[in-house]
């Protein structure tokens, strides 16, 4: 059986240090520089030789897929996880949804590479909006999210708050979490209801 790009299984131990340097060093950079970042910036950053990246990831791709892989599975899958855990079915999916959009913000350039290189795809992102989905059946089996709502919903909901983390100025320098205005007036839309508006 080969082994994949970026895997770390069979490794030497101070070539599993290097591999983590190499995509702790990568991270950084491509917060920096975007999609686009050099890879000699990496090796330099990561105090490797480039031919010891090349070794490890043999295209940008690789690299960015085994940061994508690493992220989704350290970060992502914990936190939505969690949401499904939880002992209060609403605060389980507030926390998840919240956490979620907190880590896709702190993530923007990450995630916008892997979109560039095609990585991203509908069954990536099913990958962690499932389990928000379990959340919020949870929540509406206890009676507290409306009906209507469903996991489908999510990512264009998580969209619009990061992009008002993202683009939208601070209005006033004292409010500098003000997204989560935003993020409690979608969140009340998602509660259950009497006079909610059934959803088109």
């Amino acid at each position: 059986m080969s082994e994949t790009p970026g895997s770390t299984q069979n490794l030497r131990a101070d070539a599993r240090r290097n591999h983590e340097r190499i995509l702790e060093a990568a991270r950084a950079v491509i917060v920096e520089q975007g999609a686009g970042f050099g890879i000699n910036d990496v090796a330099i950053r990561a105090g490797v030789g480039l031919r010891t990246v090349y070794r490890r990831f043999a295209r940008r791709e690789d690299l960015v897929s085994a940061l994508f892989e690493q992220y989704v599975a350290e970060e992502v899958r914990p936190l939505v996880e969690a949401a499904v855990s939880h002992d209060d079915p609403w605060q389980g999916l507030v926390n998840g949804l919240e956490a979620t959009i907190v880590s896709v913000a702190n993530n923007s350039a990450l995630l916008q590479a892997a979109q560039d290189t095609a990585l991203v795809t509908r069954a990536t992102t099913q990958s962690f909006i499932e389990p928000l989905g379990r959340a919020l059946a949870r929540a509406q089996a206890a009676g507290v999210a409306r009906k209507d709502l469903n996991a489908a919903d999510f990512p264009s909901l998580i969209a619009m708050v990061v992009a008002t983390m993202l683009v939208v100025p601070e209005l006033d320098s004292e409010q500098p979490v003000r997204w989560r205005r935003y993020l409690a007036l979608l969140l009340d839309g998602c509660r259950a209801g009497e006079a909610k508006q059934l959803l088109p």
